[in-house]
């Protein structure tokens, strides 16, 4: 055998140099990866702990209460935000997506991670993007809502709900709605049959068809 060829034999195992430092650096490269993708978990994780209380305390605490319906908002503040959020974070997401995929495989693992990663997205997105568009909404709303003037409306109370979450729902437009309320709210009419009430409202008009409301009580017809 001759000597280039020996140099190459270590314990009867193949030993090539430029395949050693390409197994390194590819090794290293992983292992940066791994790491740099620690730090991105770690960051993504506060950032999504932010965006869960932000959404919490705003649905909470600030949100106005509003009533009506319009397929407008479900397009341009619902589903255009959402899904156009979703659609960023995959490309901003891409290479972690790219290996992930990569050294996975099997129909059945990539369709699950599909799924995974794709319900992610959209829950990320909704709670940041589509938060965004919901908040600048309320805002615009309130500013419509300032110019003009109150309007009192009567609506067909459907059901005093007095279990868990009481509400009580009722018809506007021709579309149900419903108040979150407390149950002490409530409690008087827990036995009485709804068809004997109407909900007053007073509202504002805002945007699209949308009211805002600014107090309601309930009387009898």
């Amino acid at each position: 055998m001759p000597h280039h060829r020996q140099a190459l034999f270590v314990s009867g195992n193949l030993e090539d140099p430029v395949f050693q430092s390409m197994k390194k650096n590819n090794f290293n490269s992983k292992k940066k990866f791994i790491q740099d993708e620690k730090k991105h978990e770690k960051k993504h994780y506060r950032i999504i702990i932010g965006l869960m209380v932000t959404y919490v305390v705003y649905h909470l605490f600030i949100e106005p209460k509003t009533i009506g319906h319009d397929e407008r908002y479900l397009i341009y503040i619902f589903l255009l935000p959402t899904i156009g959020g979703a659609i960023l974070l995959g490309i901003y997401r891409r290479q972690f997506l790219i290996n992930r995929f990569s050294t996975n495989k099997g129909f059945l693992l990539w369709s699950f991670m599909t799924l995974f990663y794709l319900a992610q997205g959209v829950l990320f997105s909704y709670l940041s993007f589509g938060q965004i568009a919901k908040i600048s909404w309320d805002y615009c709303n309130y500013t419509v809502t300032k110019n003009n003037n109150e309007e009192i409306l009567y609506c067909e109370v459907r059901r005093f709900w007095t279990g868990k979450r009481p509400s009580i729902d009722f018809k506007f437009n021709g579309r149900q709605e419903s108040f979150k309320v407390a149950y002490l709210d409530i409690k008087a009419y827990k036995d009485e049959s709804s068809t004997n009430y109407k909900l007053k409202i007073n509202a504002t008009k805002g945007i699209w068809n949308y009211y805002t409301v600014n107090q309601w009580t309930i009387v009898q017809k």
